[in-house]
């Protein structure tokens, strides 16, 4: 494993090719925000033929000739949604452009004041969120939901990771979740342990993680709980150990001997963080730990 301090974000080469002023104004915004690097393509400039993602408008594609087959155009057109723009530029460059994705997982630190949100597509990091206002937290998770379901035939997969620390704000979070997706296919919804989530610090350099919340809606993330249903999740919750013996405080992995100095964990909150490794594997490399005896 390579060392953390080697680490850089391998965001694939993004350019720009735009005289519209209007969509360049919107898009340098938005990138320079979520701090994406990019390049601006000026008229007559060769095309990149390495592996690259070029930004465009519809009416400006036709400009642009003997495109090379690894080059990825991501067309804007005046009619699409903007911020679901934005989130197809995020998906491309961070994870991997895709026709269609297949799984979004959300993982959730539901505290009093506010609202940490991790979001995982096809398995792979994609954004943070701290919501302020619950009202907004439906919002926030149809607003990728939309986005990645939109022409895709196939339903969406939809994985919600709630931490159990708070456990009024909990409920009705879930109470939200089952409200609004209670007739979806595809969904599976998990009560997570999220004891000593708060104190673990998360060394991201790469600055993505911009609070409390999001640092342990992260921790949330690389830990199982135990699968929950509108019928059972007010049990589950009430009778703890007593309801079932897979209970979600059950044999979770423990992050807590290695919270402020080990180098594994950084590294593996720095390869999620980076998408060098997918949710799954990380949660597989720390229970492999943990099961012998590295106490994580």
């Amino acid at each position: 494993m390579a060392n953390i301090n080697n680490y850089n974000l391998s965001y694939k080469p993004l350019y720009i090719y735009t005289e519209n002023l209007n969509f360049f104004y919107k898009l340098n915004k938005e990138l320079k925000r979520l701090n994406i690097d990019f390049e601006i393509l000026y008229t007559g400039r060769k095309l990149p033929t390495l592996s690259s993602i070029v930004l465009t408008t519809l009416d400006e594609i036709k400009k642009l000739e003997n495109i090379p087959e690894k080059l990825v155009i991501l067309p804007y057109s005046s009619t699409d949604n903007f911020n679901h723009y934005i989130l197809e530029i995020l998906a491309a460059v961070k994870i991997e452009f895709k026709d269609f994705y297949s799984e979004l997982t959300f993982s959730i630190d539901p505290g009093t004041t506010h609202i940490g949100i991790i979001v995982f597509l096809d398995d792979f990091y994609l954004h943070a969120h701290t919501i302020y206002e619950k009202e907004l937290f439906i919002e926030t998770i149809n607003k990728y939901i939309i986005c990645f379901q939109k022409k895709n035939l196939n339903l969406l997969r939809l994985n919600f990771k709630i931490g159990s620390g708070v456990i009024p704000i909990t409920i009705d979070l879930l109470k939200k979740i089952f409200s609004n997706f209670e007739n979806r296919k595809k969904m599976k919804v998990y009560l997570v342990d999220e004891a000593k989530s708060s104190k673990i610090k998360i060394q991201d350099k790469f600055n993505l993680i911009k609070s409390k919340h999001e640092s342990s809606a992260l921790i949330i993330a690389m830990r199982k709980g135990i699968e929950v249903n509108i019928r059972n999740y007010l049990k589950v919750i009430k009778y703890g150990n007593s309801y079932n013996q897979n209970y979600y405080g059950k044999d979770e992995i423990s992050f807590e001997p290695i919270m402020e100095g080990s180098v594994k964990l950084k590294e593996i909150i720095s390869r999620l963080l980076n998408d060098d490794i997918s949710l799954s594997k990380s949660s597989q490399i720390l229970e492999e730990y943990n099961s012998n005896s590295f106490d994580i």
